[in-house]
């Protein structure tokens, strides 16, 4: 198993191509993220108090992207 783990920079993990797809992402409605929930017995809607307790972690300039 080790021989498939390799380590990289920083700056060589910002480099490189990310594997998810950003414009689906940014086209996802409320009701397909509902319908993934529904559909995956691994998730469950978070409530309102949940969602409340997260914090952003680091901020991120959109407009680069």
């Amino acid at each position: 198993m080790s021989e498939n783990i390799r380590r990289i920079t920083l700056e060589q993990a910002r480099k490189l191509k990310s594997l998810s797809n950003k414009k689906k992402f940014n086209e996802l409605t409320e009701v397909d993220i509902d319908k993934i929930i529904a559909e995956d017995p691994d998730l469950y809607q978070l409530t309102d108090e949940e969602l409340s307790q997260f914090e952003l972690a680091r901020k991120h300039n959109y407009a680069k992207d």
